[in-house]
């Protein structure tokens, strides 16, 4: 053991040199003796201390009730684990459906002129087959008229 509390033992003859000095031969034997006195009865005390703490980790561990808390806890979080990554698996399919109708629903309700300048600025992500005119295989030059609102009579029943 090199030094006691961060003291060498050159600081501590200079210590008790300087001790003796100024309280006097007779008064260091006697402060000697109760610094002695002292560590035997806190070292008594720390062993008691010791004892008592390791009877009683001793008394919870022959119950088996820390193991057996700490398997329920390791279990429960599994368990956490467990959930928590079979929602995030079935969230994320019915949202992805969700979002493929919702393409579908603007693919079909969008007149073919707006799909395409959807297409152009990148913000659909599906693409839809060219309208073929018939004749020759190729696409229409000019943009598909859309139909003409017709007056549907008032059902006589």
């Amino acid at each position: 053991m090199d030094s006691v509390f961060g003291i060498g033992f050159p600081e501590l003859v200079l210590i008790l040199l300087l001790a003796g000095i100024v309280m006097g031969p007779q008064r260091i034997r006697d402060v000697a003796r109760w610094l002695g006195l002292i560590t035997v009865k806190l070292q008594a005390i720390s062993r008691t201390f010791v004892r008592q703490l390791n009877s009683e980790l001793d008394n919870l561990d022959e119950g088996n009730d820390l193991r057996g808390a700490m398997q329920d806890v390791q279990e429960l979080r599994r368990q956490v684990d467990e959930l928590r990554r079979e929602l995030m698996t079935t969230a994320v399919k019915p949202i992805q459906e969700i979002k493929a109708v919702q393409e579908e629903m603007n693919r079909s309700i969008a007149p073919p002129q707006l799909w395409e300048k959807q297409m152009g600025s990148g913000r659909a992500t599906a693409v839809t087959p060219p309208a073929v005119d018939g004749k020759d295989g190729n696409p229409p030059t000019a943009p598909i008229p859309l139909p003409k609102l017709v007056d549907v009579p008032d059902d006589p029943a």
